[in-house]
């Protein structure tokens, strides 16, 4: 005898914050770590173009290696040089 009951379905939730979890501080948001490829996209250069601000200096050096070719900044540190390189003044 074959079972014809039809097979209860159960909806998927929606995965939320809880309402009562802490908000993510800044701090911790900076430490973020971002890859050349990350900080081109945040500050709209090419990677070449911040591998050759940070050759001359204008352009803060990476904050971790994590291998001979792989360097990451700090998200804090590239939010502090797009705050201090930004032309536009607060009124």
């Amino acid at each position: 005898m074959h079972n014809t009951a039809t097979p209860q379905i159960t909806p998927i939730r929606k995965t939320t914050t809880p309402r009562n979890a802490p908000p993510v501080s800044q701090e911790l948001a900076d430490l973020a770590r971002l890859s050349v490829k990350d900080v081109s996209a945040l500050v709209r250069l090419s990677e070449q173009t911040i591998r050759d601000r940070m050759k001359a200096g204008k352009f803060p050096p990476p904050d971790f290696r994590d291998g001979p070719k792989c360097v990451r900044w700090s998200a804090g540190t590239v939010r502090r040089w797009l705050e201090s390189t930004s032309t536009t003044s607060a009124k």
